[in-house]
């Protein structure tokens, strides 16, 4: 059979796994914002203020020139379409809405949540490189608007969003008072990159091949004994994981709570992060669980899992801002006795704060457990989806069964391209960026909640928690409240971290 025009290859069994979810709604659009300084010139309400700046981005970044075809099948592949419409990857969104969304924060964050829900479950048309900008201009200023860069996530993962912006920062910087060109972009020829998930890349061990199967034939106690899993997660009938797998398409959607940590916090953070042998990530991680462990009230509860994906760029030689898919995922067990309970009453929103020996202790190797899964090609989890006869089928497969995980924490770093904002003086003339957002969709398949962090160098660090309506195991009436707890607590200990 004759590969189609444009065929550029077959998609792996990792990018399967992002395209059947997508196929079937479980997943749309991954979203990584920010707000974008404009001096006077130019109008950025318009679509055509962004043709330059994303034509560099397309001439770069080889996944933006691509579609994903036969989606429905095990036998996905990835396709250059010859020309790009930049009106149909350009929406400009004007209404400020008039829903009234809880949040954390001031009035340019509250319209950065809206934009980020309008966005999450939105889905890409077929037959066009799936992904967008969403430029929403800002209540604090004329000059300011929120810029959200949403892409599929069968193309790329948590860091291309942030290759996107430093590229499209970049472009604007050099190129900003050129005159708006044509929106039709002939495609590069530029070469896509094989993935990642590999035999070559990822070689999995007989031993690792076969523990899944063999923990589900020995008795409980022989596996436990012989260091045998079922899968990569920790899960035990102790483990918080909220409702079992489950996916209404009339009623699933994804909500979103956002807080901010002030630049002179998140330093006060790092510095006791560093003091104690552990980074932000794995801290992060033991706030969640703490948080958790209040706010859960079922005593049958003893432990929480996380679930943190790891770049992997750098196990595999390749630069930082290579786009695509790099990620493996860690999972670290949090038992329940060892989070630190605060002495104040939970439900008012406020903890102590400070971390014992033993959370310190745990986030120190949680941030050991992160380093060695970067630098380990073999016998990664996501390796051994390629033995799977039908990933489709596996991923549709996972209704009704319980979650591997209680909760994600993703953080895809610092964004350290921005200019000096200290004053007017510093940036006139110029285009900076004042905060940067990272959101993903609420999990149908995978943890009942995420936690998406992202910093600025030298800014402050957003953190956006979804959830699929649903799936946190209370009614809907206390879903927000729940996770305003969730994100009250974790704030106000993170800005007691010491």
């Amino acid at each position: 059979m004759d590969e189609p025009e444009g065929f550029l290859r077959y998609a792996s069994p990792n990018e399967l796994r992002t395209i059947s979810r997508e196929d079937v709604g479980f997943y749309h659009a991954v979203i990584v914002g920010a707000i974008y300084d404009f001096d006077s010139e130019g109008d950025p309400l318009s679509s055509s203020f962004y043709f330059h700046p994303l034509r560099v981005c397309i001439e770069e970044q080889p996944f933006l020139c691509v579609a994903v075809s036969d989606m429905h099948t095990d036998k996905a592949f990835y396709q250059r379409v010859p020309r790009i419409n930049l009106e149909e990857h350009v929406l400009i969104d004007t209404d400020n809405g008039s829903a009234t969304v809880k949040g954390h924060g001031t009035d340019d964050l509250r319209a950065m949540q809206r934009a980020l829900e309008a966005n999450l479950d939105r889905p890409f048309p077929r037959g066009v490189p799936p992904w967008r900008i969403v430029v929403t201009p800002l209540p604090s200023s004329p000059s300011r608007c929120f810029i959200a860069f949403c892409y599929s996530h069968t193309v790329g993962d948590g860091p291309t969003g942030l290759s996107f912006h430093r590229t499209f920062l970049r472009a604007f910087h050099t190129t900003f008072r050129d005159k708006p060109l044509s929106n039709a972009v002939e495609t590069p020829q530029t070469p896509f990159p094989i993935p990642f998930d590999t035999p070559e890349r990822l070689p999995i061990s007989w031993s690792f091949l076969l523990s899944p199967l063999l923990s589900l034939v020995f008795p409980r106690f022989l596996t436990q004994w012989l260091g045998l899993r079922s899968g990569a997660s920790t899960v035990d009938a102790g483990t918080w994981t909220a409702s079992p797998i489950h996916f209404n398409p009339h009623k699933s959607r994804t909500r979103i709570a956002l807080f901010e940590i002030e630049a002179a916090v998140l330093e006060k953070a790092l510095r006791a992060a560093r003091k104690h042998d552990a980074k932000l990530t794995a801290v992060l991680g033991q706030l969640v669980a703490r948080a958790l462990s209040r706010v859960i009230p079922d005593k049958g509860v003893t432990n929480f899992v996380s679930q943190t994906p790891v770049n992997m760029r750098g196990a595999v030689g390749l630069p930082e801002d290579q786009t695509g898919q790099f990620v493996s995922a860690s999972y670290v067990r949090h038992e329940r006795a060892l989070c630190g309970r605060s002495s104040e009453d939970s439900s008012n929103g406020r903890g102590s704060g400070v971390l014992s020996e033993q959370e310190w202790t745990a986030a120190a190797a949680a941030t050991r457990e992160f380093a060695t899964c970067a630098a380990t090609l073999q016998d990664q989890p996501i390796g051994l989806l390629r033995y799977l006869p039908s990933v489709r089928k596996w991923t549709l497969g996972k209704m009704g069964e319980p979650r591997d995980s209680s909760f994600e924490v993703s953080n895809v770093g610092v964004f350290d391209e921005a200019p000096a904002l200290a004053g007017d003086d510093d940036r006139r003339g110029a285009l900076g960026i004042r905060r940067m957002v990272f959101a993903q969709p609420g999990q149908v398949a995978g943890p009942p909640i995420a936690f998406s962090v992202v910093s600025l160098k030298g800014g402050s660090l957003v953190c956006t928690a979804t959830w699929r309506a649903g799936a946190l195991g209370v009614s809907d009436d206390e879903e927000e409240s729940l996770v305003d707890r969730l994100c009250a607590l974790v704030k106000a200990d993170f800005e007691a971290l010491e």
